[in-house]
């Protein structure tokens, strides 16, 4: 036997007990259940510990608005006077005690402007939740059309094994009544041998683009996804970028500064304090009302360096929500084309490649039984149809990635958006 046979029958071989191996690690596609995009996005959803992020955030939020509505505490101030001195005041005869309730007022409006702020800073931290949730739906559905390129590899290596199988059994036939010589037999069974291993390598991938989907809820592979949403081109259509989640953390961030302004403005206000209070004359064992009133002086500090500081910030976020909308229509602009540059591409595959290449085959098929081509012209036409084939789910591919990207893009993951 020649070197080139034993490698043959080695590649055979090998092919065969990979392909009986993987058949008995698991169930095939078509007993494992059905697992939707649906079900995969609630899963991941459940199977991590982002919503409880998301409910601590808002715990977060709330209790960060309760605080800053609180007023300033009071004080109570007590003092002694005239004690333990000389002369007349020797001991404790002549003391003066005072008892005094202290409380500031907050006149410049800070109570108001710091509960705003709050507000903003717990939209902030929803806007940043809301983000995260809607990038880990995005990574989950890249995962989920994976998968589906996956299994639709693997039902075109399946169905290119099929044909080589059936194109090396007649070779093999007209081998026999010497139609063919040895060599036609060696090359088809080569060409066979190819294929399972085609096949082998794309059950493995198949199988580690289900266990990489599943890692998202922690959960095995064990499930086909859904093919009828992976086999055909859809538009994604949103009205406006009121969803897009960078600019709604943008927008957000922007309104926490406006509401930071108003709380330096609002300090810049100088607040008063009243004090309210009894006095003690030891010397007589009298007692007198005391009031008081105070308010500090802004001499060495208005506060202006604070309000230019938070005005300079709230500007340079507000510049930033215009570059970041800019952005976003440019992404989103690049998306669609790149959608409809791979379903323009499908439509010209499905048109003129595959049925031409089907009809390749067929005749080349035909024509071969018959005595009118050789077996590699079936060959040939074999390899162009199953390169038509996988050429069509890359293109297929290009279309889902690029409608789930601009789907993030735009903020189709929030909850209530169009799907």
């Amino acid at each position: 036997m020649s070197v080139h046979n034993y490698a043959v029958l080695f590649g055979t071989v090998w092919a065969a007990c990979l392909i009986l191996g993987q058949a008995a690690h698991g169930q095939t596609a078509g007993e494992r259940a059905q697992l939707s995009l649906s079900e995969a996005l609630t899963r991941s959803l459940t199977g991590t510990p982002l919503l409880k992020a998301e409910e601590a955030a808002r715990d977060v939020a709330e209790a960060g608005v309760r605080q800053a509505d609180r007023k300033p505490n009071p004080s109570i101030d007590f003092l002694v006077e005239n004690a333990v001195g000389t002369g007349l005041y020797q001991g404790l005869d002549r003391t003066e005690a005072t008892l005094t309730y202290n409380q500031t007022l907050e006149w410049g409006g800070d109570r108001e402007a710091r509960t705003q702020l709050a507000v903003r800073q717990g939209e902030r931290i929803r806007a940043s939740g809301d983000l995260a949730r809607q990038d880990l739906l995005y990574d989950v559905e890249l995962a989920y059309i994976n998968a589906q390129r996956a299994q639709a590899d693997l039902a075109a290596a399946e169905e290119r094994l099929a044909l080589a199988r059936e194109v090396a059994a007649t070779v093999a036939r007209r081998v026999e009544a010497a139609r063919d010589p040895l060599l036609a037999a060696s090359r088809s069974n080569t060409l066979e041998a190819e294929a399972e291993i085609a096949v082998e390598s794309a059950r493995l991938t198949d199988l580690a683009a289900r266990d990489n989907l599943a890692m998202f809820w922690g959960g095995g592979g064990d499930f086909r996804v859904d093919m009828s949403t992976f086999g055909s081109v859809s538009s994604f259509e949103m009205s406006g970028m009121t969803l897009a989640p960078e600019l709604a953390a943008a927008r957000a961030a922007q309104q926490e500064a406006d509401a930071r302004v108003a709380v330096e403005r609002a300090r810049s206000r100088l607040d008063p304090t009243v004090s309210a209070g009894l006095r003690y004359f030891r010397d007589g064992g009298e007692a007198a009302f005391v009031l008081g009133f105070s308010i500090p002086l802004g001499v060495n500090d208005d506060n202006g360096a604070a309000v230019a500081k938070a005005s300079a910030d709230s500007s340079r976020a507000r510049l930033e929500t215009q570059i970041l909308e800019r952005n976003v229509e440019r992404e989103a602009a690049a998306l669609r084309s790149q959608m409809s540059i791979a379903a323009r591409e499908i439509a010209s595959i499905d048109a003129r490649l595959i049925p031409a290449a089907q009809e390749a085959v067929e005749r080349a098929r035909a024509g071969y039984n018959q005595g009118g081509f050789s077996y590699l012209d079936v060959l040939d036409a074999q390899r162009v149809l199953s390169t038509a084939q996988l050429r069509r789910n890359t293109a297929l591919d290009s279309h889902h990635r690029a409608k789930a990207a601009l789907k993030r893009v735009l903020g189709g993951y929030a909850a209530g958006a169009a799907q």
